[in-house]
């Protein structure tokens, strides 16, 4: 209803004014998926004037010129400009200390390739780069309609305002994979559980002063993303990259700032660095897909452990922003420095530590505690076997806060909301949108046919939804994050340890809602 409402106080002047452009990063996806993709962004209001490009592989070969070439000729008339790029495999990426490396094949490389030719593009075709928004976004994203108004919307009225805040804003839409979340194995499923209670809980958490960084598909402003050149050609982790760059590169230009304003009596601003990158909210989920193979039940859990495997190698942010943030302090002049700057310094310090350091720490800890635990009849020395949690000295009450007479507060008690958060993602932003756009008449589009293809049971798709995140919850969830967590977090910082950024990048398949032959988790194959 809200973005209806930005709808409606923006007139076709508006709509036409601010230029988004989307880029689609991609390698051997399939072209059925991506011309649902360009669908849902044709049915987008205002799309007339989108500019659209599609980053392809050029080691993908020819079959990658042809696909582009047919969705090109399929869309022309849908978009202002759609065109392919062609990332070439021989690109290097140079270093601050003027080494070189062979770029890491993957979406950073080849954002920074698309990107950079985009705005040459659109340079040539005299559009403002002062006000054109660039949208991320992988292959299997599927935006609400009213996704690019609401960003519209937001962007003029922060340019109304003093602080050109619109210049230094990153905008970010929780993101739920659950389009093909029926047909999805165990692994898939619990890390969509995972992954949509920390997207959803993070981008949630900045309405209320939280502090998120961008994730899988998120849009910023043209101009920052070539002037901080967020994308660098030998990094995994692509996105918290592009934060990081932003967030450092603008407390650069702050701290510039300050200096030139020193001695101004008339200047009545807040002294010292202030950095002004920001994340808001998009409160429209963006709809994505998880890992399916095409060649087998098993084969899904294999290229499920790369995935993971990737994701976890995004530790190497971690060093990144310690690094960073070494060479900014060891840069910036005392005068710089004040309380918010170092509060908002520590907290992107905090972040990937939370992400990546944080869990396997608790995990281990958590693990010992149990075995210990077990091995010791279920008792703990120097701690409660009951469920009274607080002596009257209080010694024992960090005992049973962290399970030592029973696992309920570090598993249980976690696990039920895990649940019942994505219970309610599902049904919110699935079940019933869809069912309340069919209740009207009209005809759905595709973020809103996208309900997960789930079956009913007893009639009620509701009714399997329940019983499947539950049986996932009490069953699965904590043996395979064992493997799919632990293991996978292990092995991404040991790799960055001794490799570094040296890393194959192996793509994940996602199919959606098509037949597939002898597969299926909980779907029939009888016809």
């Amino acid at each position: 209803r809200l973005a209806q409402v930005a709808s409606n106080k923006l007139s076709p002047e508006d709509l036409q004014e601010v230029k988004h452009v989307i880029v689609f990063p991609n390698y051997k996806e399939d072209e059925a998926m991506l011309a649902e993709t360009l669908t849902c962004i044709q049915e987008a209001k205002g799309s007339e004037h989108f500019c659209v490009v599609l980053a392809m592989e050029e080691r993908e070969g020819e079959e990658a010129r042809a696909k582009a070439g047919r969705l090109e000729a399929r869309f022309a008339a849908s978009f202002a400009k759609i065109f392919a790029t062609y990332h070439p495999a021989t690109e290097v990426e140079t270093h601050l200390d003027n080494t070189a490396d062979q770029e890491v094949a993957g979406k950073a490389s080849n954002l920074k390739w698309a990107v950079r030719e985009a705005y040459t593009r659109a340079k040539g075709a005299n559009i403002d780069m002062e006000s054109a928004i660039l949208t991320v976004a992988d292959a299997d994203c599927l935006f609400h309609p009213y996704h690019f108004v609401l960003l519209t919307s937001e962007f003029l009225t922060m340019r109304s305002t003093p602080g050109e805040q619109h210049k230094w804003t990153m905008w970010q839409a929780p993101q739920l994979p659950y389009r093909n979340y029926y047909i999805s194995p165990a692994p898939s499923r619990v890390w969509a559980y995972i992954s949509s209670m920390y997207e959803f809980g993070g981008v949630s958490s900045i309405c209320s002063g939280g502090h998120h960084m961008v994730f899988s598909a998120y849009s910023v402003h043209m101009q920052l993303a070539m002037d901080a050149q967020l994308w660098d050609g030998d990094v995994i982790a692509e996105d918290h990259h592009a934060y990081l760059k932003g967030f450092f590169y603008s407390a650069r230009q702050s701290a510039l700032e300050a200096l030139d304003r020193t001695g101004d009596e008339d200047d009545m601003r807040p002294p010292g660095c202030r950095p002004q990158l920001r994340v808001r909210p998009v409160m429209l989920p963006v709809k994505s897909t998880s890992v399916i193979s095409p060649d087998g039940y098993f084969q899904t859990w294999v290229e499920r452990w790369h995935q993971a495997k990737r994701h976890c190698q995004g530790v190497a942010e971690l060093s990144y922003s310690l690094l960073a943030a070494w060479d900014m302090l060891c840069t910036l002049p005392r005068s710089a420095y004040n309380l918010h700057f170092v509060l908002q310094v520590i907290k992107v310090l905090a972040k990937p530590i939370f992400m990546h350091i944080v869990p396997i720490a608790q995990a281990i800890a958590l693990g010992v505690l149990t075995c210990y635990w077990v091995l010791h009849r279920r008792s703990v020395p120097q701690c409660p076997d009951r469920i009274w949690m607080a002596s009257s000295d209080g010694e024992t009450l960090l005992c049973g806060l962290a399970g030592a007479w029973a696992l309920t507060w570090p598993v249980l008690i976690p696990y039920m909301l895990v649940a019942t958060a994505n219970y309610r993602f599902m049904a919110c932003s699935f079940l019933e949108p869809k069912a309340e756009q069919a209740k009207g008449g009209a005809p759905l589009s595709v973020w809103h046919a996208a309900d997960g293809d789930i079956e009913p049971t007893l009639g009620s798709k509701s009714l399997t939804l329940v019983g499947l995140i539950l049986f996932d919850a009490a069953v699965l969830m904590g043996p395979l994050m064992v493997p799919y967590g632990l293991f996978a977090e292990v092995c991404g910082c040991w790799n960055v340890l001794c490799k570094g950024n040296h890393f194959k990048y192996v793509t994940a398949a996602k199919l959606t809602g098509a037949p597939v032959t002898s597969y299926g988790t909980m779907k029939s194959d009888d016809p």
